[in-house]
């Protein structure tokens, strides 16, 4: 699975220092983004494979986000899974009706967001 381009979006630099930790070892080539306007800029212009996408942030919440993602041909390909600390049902739904390929709720357990991030790039 090595190889696979992620980027990870959070306005929280700790989390990002996190999920890149949990992931490094898989090979992956991670870049980040701090808001959600630079996450839909850099998922447009860097196309990754997967976009680790919180919810709540600055500039663009990560449902508009992904919102826009799922309008621009460029990121037809790109997988997304909502990593966040908003688990409402609700909160789900909207993702799944939105388009999101997985949803990972805060605090998440390494293993877990590694099998989810597997997963989801090995259905591309």
């Amino acid at each position: 699975m090595g190889g696979k381009r992620i980027l990870i979006a959070d306005d929280n630099k700790q989390i990002r220092m996190l999920v890149s930790a949990t992931l490094r070892a898989g090979g992956y080539e991670l870049i980040e983004a701090a808001d959600g306007a630079e996450a839909l800029e850099m998922a447009v212009s860097e196309r990754p494979d997967l976009v680790l996408l919180d919810v709540m942030m600055p500039n663009l919440d990560g449902f508009e986000v992904l919102h826009f993602l799922r309008k621009r041909p460029e990121c037809a390909g790109c997988k997304v899974v909502m990593l966040t600390t908003a688990a409402s049902m609700a909160d789900m739904q909207r993702g799944a009706k939105e388009g999101a390929d997985g949803y990972v709720v805060k605090p998440f357990q390494p293993a877990d967001l590694k099998s989810v991030v597997a997963n989801v790039l090995a259905a591309q």
